[in-house]
């Protein structure tokens, strides 16, 4: 059978045939329907990003909540090397018996989290910082550059600390004590500058005034993309929030600053 007659055969038997024009049309409507649908199936995504996330931050807040029970004592940031303890230990090393995970397993990844992943060692007296998706409270930086009224121990200065633990009485409201959450501190009250990635958590850490970024800059643009401008923080109860991070990073409402310190004060004296 020729083409011409093929042509006429798919006439005469009413075998379906497109023009361009309608062919165009198709394309444009599935075009169409694919931009509306893009946006949902984003956010879904994100929600299902922060889901994981929150799970994760409600398990680790749950094997704090046994270590206290058990102890009577929060964990420190970093244990110093001791007969008991060769390598020294970070917090998370603390609560390897209740999670069975280490730092770099699943449950301390985000799946948001973009940044660098890396287990800081400790030596004697002193120690390198972790890198990864979440932070302990290290409560707040006075003007002597000491954080105070966290949950992670006593510093003495920056990559140094005395073995002194938080006891759990110390703790005035649990449920209202930010224990571990995304990884995002802020360095500078004034120039409002985010640090990234640490697992030292806090609203004001001091360490360098230049470090870190600004308003526009690349870790702003990880904080607002992270969980849409969320912040998730797990609390001393066990309970995860999911809170806009400007409020929960940079506000200085009491109701809000107070959550960063065990004795449940805002201690506005640390941001004038």
């Amino acid at each position: 059978m020729n083409l011409q007659n093929l042509d006429a055969w798919r006439r005469r038997s009413g075998f379906p045939a497109f023009t361009l024009i309608e062919l165009l049309v198709v394309i444009a409507i599935i075009a169409i329907l694919a931009g509306l649908l893009l946006p949902a199936l984003t956010s879904a995504k994100a929600s299902a990003r922060s889901i994981k996330c929150v799970s994760n931050l409600r398990q680790i807040s749950l094997a704090h909540q046994l270590y206290v029970r058990d102890y009577e004592y929060y964990p420190l940031l970093a244990s110093d090397i001791s007969p008991t303890k060769p390598f020294g230990a970070k917090w998370y090393n603390d609560l390897h018996t209740y999670t069975s995970q280490e730092w770099t397993n699943d449950l301390f990844k985000c799946p948001s989290y973009k940044g660098p992943i890396w287990d800081g060692r400790v030596e004697p007296s002193a120690f390198y910082l972790s890198a990864g998706s979440y932070g302990y409270n290290v409560g707040t930086a006075d003007k002597e550059n000491i954080q105070r009224f966290g949950l992670a121990g006593k510093f003495v200065g920056p990559g140094r600390m005395t073995q002194n633990a938080i006891r759990e009485d110390a703790v005035v409201a649990p449920s209202d004590m930010i224990v571990v959450a995304d990884s995002f501190s802020t360095l500078s009250q004034e120039r409002r500058v985010l640090l990234v990635g640490l697992e030292m958590l806090s609203r004001n850490l001091y360490f360098d005034q230049g470090a870190g970024g600004g308003e526009g800059s690349e870790e702003q643009n990880q904080v607002e993309n992270r969980h849409r401008k969320k912040l998730n923080a797990a609390f001393g109860d066990g309970h995860v929030e999911s809170t806009d991070y400007v409020r929960l990073l940079l506000d200085k409402t009491p109701e809000t600053l107070r959550r960063w310190h065990s004795d449940n004060k805002p201690h506005l004296e640390f941001f004038e």
